[in-house]
């Protein structure tokens, strides 16, 4: 996801990691980020409300969400290759 996030944010594309603190600890997610190097924002869903919201059922879930703000795809599970991801997000990136 970094290299992804890498090679397409300088076109528009974003990408956000909500961890689940409600069910894992906060600074798992801060080490695990260390550790990876990953520089893409994670968000903490404290509570559960926005897992809730977004009806997570299972992790990892992933939204793409186009630029007018209108989910896509969602992915339940993983993990999802590299080839796979990138297509998504040209996809988004061009409108499709």
């Amino acid at each position: 996801m970094e290299r992804i996030y890498q090679d397409y944010k300088d076109q528009g594309f974003e990408l956000l990691a909500l961890n689940s603190t409600h069910q894992d600890g906060k600074q798992n997610a801060i080490d695990f980020a260390d550790e990876l190097n990953l520089s893409f924002p994670i968000l903490f869903d404290e509570t559960g409300s926005v897992s809730n919201q977004y009806q997570i059922q299972a992790l990892p879930s992933s939204f793409f969400i186009d630029g007018s703000g209108m989910i896509q795809e969602v992915v339940i599970g993983g993990p999802m290759s590299e080839a796979l991801l990138r297509i998504r997000v040209q996809n988004l990136l061009e409108g499709k």
